[in-house]
């Protein structure tokens, strides 16, 4: 049998770690494949052929490991120690259903042996160096450029041997990365790089008395640091964010600097998440909040609890060869396995479990960063949605959050399976399964540029994402550098406009497309198509029911009309179209508003960058240095005074600013083009409505016409009975009246008074009794009879659906509805496909009678006509093969 393409493609790639099949010797992450792939009776011998810098790392993960599974044992009530504890007892089930003896209790180690890691040990800052525009790998720091790591508490220390304190050469360019927008890390590092200590938030000598300020509060200044913030302390945590700003600082306290060389930068970019990462942020956010402004003496009975579960709990070492399966052994009575589906079902609960175990321990930093520094001051400012990051009033934006496009195009649909036999496949699951729901997120840049030599960045990565993410903007910016061409870094602002290239131009760039990585641009563009397709459609029906309307209106048989006109006022499609539209509107309106923000940003970073170079490669005697404009630049022949290796830096530095103004523009013209194609369709849907409202109007015209002849009509008939009771009605009173049987008239037993007292009492009661019952849908009487069918309905309900669940006659139902719809759905296929083909062969055999007929009035043409003309001699066409041609040919629908 023949591989699919699908197969093919994957057995042509490489296999690597956590592959299905045997991958030999590519590995590509040692750690995954220590703890991934081998066995435990191979973790010993692998471990002893590895360098000391890969048994560093296993050594570390396993730290790693022992310190989250301690800190998930002493909290049992959490949702992390909650899975920790469903793991175990799933993984001891499947144990016993294989026949497998859970391992032999192993030495245990006080925690309080183990030191207390806070956040900023396990948080690692970037670090990237060049020296002469080369690649420069710092000295004992881990890893080669440009992966070099170290950990926030070791880059933020008052250390003689911190990176940032150390100084730094005339030929060198350092660039630090923080991964989260915190403010304390920004005020830190900036404190250490001067040798400073960090500025207080309450220092008011330095507010009074500006001649005092060290240079840390002058670049930290409020109208370039905290009063660019939006937010107060009360507002939503979403709403925190920074001012899109790029300015120039100086950090003289005295005196004027002529050209500052520090510079700061906010700007926000477009970034995606998952849906369930989003989920798990909220959540994580909202029990921040709670820990902050609880009542006091809950937190400290809840520290209190804690502080006792670490003080007794263990944590599990996982010794060298002992743990290996050899030391395992079956049972020596004589037993047999549990049936295959029971510990088919236990394995699929294990892994669950453990992929909720693993997804805890990835997430387990961004939750104590959480916890840290939300509500600490300066605050931290978390990832906002789209929607977020522009209503930041609304409390709660999960519902907005989860109507954005790129959410429902990765969304699984909900469906009924068409599955007629058990064990056929669904073709909507095996599409679903695959699909992950991602969101649209918007980041923020922090940048700043010290001394025209260092860089330092701070902006958020995915929750969880504490190891290697393909779609991560570092990563980009690492990966960029290292393909960075000789000589292409020369100084901090081409590092500086790198990183502001390469936040701008995400979901953008085509040539950096992953896997996990929404297709912003494509799904935007497929979800305008598709509402653009369904609004022709509905103009087509519209005008369809339009013609059926006129043409029953017309006739005289009057079956379908209010079907016909029930379609024709039917607003609802056309109105979840129009809000599809418009909340498409408003997404490309809040992300060309980002995109705008950046232009601006960026347009300001590339002022200010000329502001620095021009004047340094220009003749430092020349008074109009200060108006050289960059086309007299790049035309050194016309200034003799400036130095060559200047000037080609600043022309490769100003060439690479253009380019990354050409580029945001571009992008906000990709975003235009959306937005007018949505636009022209929220027009065409509009003038829809706008029809149909007009159509509503002519119905309307045409019922009150209608109605006004039936009125007519009956008035004449009404008017007949009225005569006709005018007239009979005192012949019937009288005749009645003397006809009646009492003393008075015929020698009756009662008399006319007492038959009186007896009728009218009687009539009254009726006639009442007939009205109450003919108005009963009145305010006051409704309640009342509602009431009564409620307690005479709802004891029959009650025992209706009873049975109907006790019998399996309801599920039974559903079933057989399902396949009801299953070969509903087939008959209309197959039903359209024979009406296709029936219309096909009618018109192809009215094409042929049309061009039978054509051929005999040809024929008869040649006949009467003597000679023969010249090209039918040449053999040459007439036009009937052409005719036929086209006659004959009909596309199968």
């Amino acid at each position: 049998m023949p591989k699919s393409v699908f197969e093919l493609a994957t057995h042509a790639l490489p296999q690597t770690c956590l592959s299905t099949e045997k991958h030999d010797d590519r590995v590509l992450d040692v750690t995954l494949h220590y703890f991934g792939c081998l066995k435990a009776s191979e973790h010993e011998a692998y471990f002893t052929s590895l360098p000391q810098k890969s048994k560093r790392r296993i050594v570390e993960e396993k730290l790693r490991v022992r310190r989250l599974r301690t800190h998930f044992e002493a909290r049992p009530k959490t949702e992390n120690g909650v899975a920790l504890k469903k793991f175990e007892s799933s993984l001891s089930d499947w144990r016993k259903l294989n026949l497998r003896r859970d391992p032999e209790p192993e030495r245990s180690q006080r925690l309080e042996d183990l030191p207390d890691m806070s956040v900023d040990y396990d948080i690692k800052a970037s670090m990237i160096y060049f020296k002469n525009s080369r690649p420069f790998d710092v000295p004992g720091v881990d890893n080669n450029f440009p992966n070099q790591k170290i950990s926030v508490k070791d880059l933020l220390c008052d250390e003689e041997d911190n990176p940032l304190m150390q100084s730094c050469d005339d030929d060198m360019i350092r660039y630090f990365h923080f991964p989260a927008n915190n403010m304390i890390w920004v005020e830190e590092a900036i404190a250490r790089y001067y040798h400073e200590q960090r500025p207080k938030p309450d220092d008011f000598i330095a507010r009074f008395r500006p001649q005092d300020r060290t240079k840390t509060q002058m670049l930290l200044s409020p109208e370039f640091w905290k009063g660019q913030q939006q937010g107060d302390w009360d507002c939503e945590v979403h709403a925190r964010s920074m001012k899109p700003l790029c300015e120039v600082i100086s950090i003289d306290p005295i005196s004027t600097e002529t050209s500052p060389n520090n510079l700061a930068l906010f700007m926000p970019y477009l970034h995606w998440e998952t849906d369930r990462g989003r989920m798990k942020a909220a959540s994580v956010v909202k029990e921040a909040g709670k820990i902050r402004f609880s009542n006091m003496a809950e937190v400290v009975d809840q520290a209190t609890a804690n502080e006792q579960n670490i003080k007794t709990g263990h944590v599990n070492v996982t010794p060298g060869s002992k743990g290996s399966d050899t030391n395992l052994s079956l049972p020596s009575y004589n037993v047999t396995k549990a049936p295959l589906n029971l510990r088919r079902a236990a394995l699929g609960r294990l892994l669950r479990l453990a992929a909720n175990v693993s997804e805890a321990m990835d997430s387990h930093v961004d939750e104590k960063l959480m916890y840290e520094y939300l509500h600490a001051d300066p605050p931290l400012q978390p990832r906002r949605t789209l929607d977020q990051s522009y209503y930041g009033a609304l409390k709660n934006t999960g519902a907005r959050d989860r109507d954005q496009v790129v959410y429902r195009a990765t969304t699984p649909m909900p469906h009924e399976c068409d599955m007629i036999h058990p064990k056929d496949k669904c073709a909507g699951c095996h599409d679903g399964i695959r699909k992950v729901p991602r969101l649209i997120m918007v980041d923020q840049l922090w940048l700043w540029i010290l001394d025209e030599k260092t860089i330092i960045s701070c902006f958020p990565k995915r929750w969880g994402k504490n190891r290697a993410d393909s779609s991560a903007i570092h990563k980009s910016i690492r990966t960029r550098l290292k393909a960075a061409r000789k000589d292409e870094i020369r100084t901090a602002f081409d590092l500086a406009l790198i990183i502001v290239d390469q936040c701008s131009r995400v979901f953008f760039d085509r040539s950096r497309m992953f896997e996990r990585q929404p297709n912003l641009v494509d799904l935007f563009a497929d979800a305008i198509r598709g509402v653009t397709y369904k609004q022709t459609a509905a103009f087509d029906q519209f005008l369809t029911y339009t013609h059926l309307a006129s043409k029953e209106y017309n006739s005289r048989d009057k079956i379908g009309n209010s079907a016909t006109q029930n379609t024709l006022l039917n607003i609802n499609p056309e109105g979840n179209l129009l809000k599809e539209t418009k909340d498409i509107l408003d997404e490309l309106n809040i992300m060309s508003r980002i995109k705008i923000q950046q232009q601006e940003v960026a347009e300001a970073f590339v002022k200010h960058i000329r502001h620095i170079l021009l004047p340094k490669v220009n003749d430092a005697r020349d008074p109009n240095f200060a108006l050289l404009s960059e086309d007299q630049l790049l035309r050194p022949e016309k200034h003799e005074g400036l130095r060559r290796e200047q000037l080609e830096s600043a022309k490769w530095t100003l060439v690479r600013a253009n380019n990354l103004l050409a580029g945001i523009q571009s992008r906000i013209s990709e975003l235009k083009t959306l937005q007018n194609a949505a636009r022209n369709t929220s027009a065409a849907l509009k003038d829809l409505l706008t029809l149909k409202q007009q159509q509503a109007g002519v119905v309307e015209a045409r019922e009150a016409v209608k109605q006004a002849t039936e009125t007519l009509k009956q008035g004449r008939s009404i008017m007949l009975f009225t005569v006709v009771t005018i007239i009979f009605l005192p012949l019937s009173f009288c005749a009645s009246l003397f006809g009646m049987n009492t003393k008075e008239f015929n020698n009756g037993v009662m008399t006319l008074r007492e038959e009186f007292y007896y009728m009218f009492p009687i009539s009254i009661a009726i006639i009442g009794t007939s009205f109450i019952l003919a108005f009963s849908r009145s305010a006051f009487l409704a309640p009342f009879f509602s009431l009564l069918w409620a307690i005479i309905s709802h004891p029959i309900h009650v025992a209706s659906t009873w049975v109907l669940t006790k019998t399996g006659l309801y599920t039974l139902s559903r079933d057989l509805k399902a396949k009801a719809s299953a070969l509903n759905d087939r008959d209309h296929k197959v039903t359209g496909i024979m009406k296709a083909n029936a219309m096909r062969e009618k018109m192809e055999l009215k094409a042929m009678k049309k061009l039978w007929m054509e051929d005999a009035v040809e024929m008869r043409e040649v006949e009467q006509t003597p000679t023969r003309p010249n090209d039918l001699e040449r053999g040459e066409s007439t036009g009937s093969e052409v005719n036929l041609n086209q006659l004959y040919y009909s596309p199968r629908t």
